[in-house]
């Protein structure tokens, strides 16, 4: 296993992560993924970047997580998220 899987994990059933749980959000919401962003620093997050239109991954996610991204934004500690909602005009 790479060290980037090293650091932290979960243990959940098949299917069950948080791109299922969004996309039945935005299925039953009638929404398009194409006008979801996601906001991760983690590999827990890499089945939303799937689905999600927009993938904004943190700037102290590590580089593969970084890899998958459409953005990559500052760190947590750094304003990440209000840096990523400014740059996407949701504030």
């Amino acid at each position: 296993m790479p060290l980037a899987f090293a650091a932290s994990g979960e243990v959940a059933p098949r299917g069950v992560h948080k791109g299922a749980a969004i996309g039945a959000i935005l299925e039953r919401l009638d929404i398009d993924p194409a006008d979801a962003i996601g906001v991760g620093d983690n590999w827990n997050d890499a089945e939303m970047f799937e689905v999600c239109g927009t993938a904004i991954v943190m700037g102290n996610a590590v580089d593969g997580v970084k890899a998958l991204a459409d953005q990559v934004t500052s760190s947590i500690d750094d304003d990440g998220i209000w840096n990523a909602f400014e740059r996407n005009r949701l504030i």
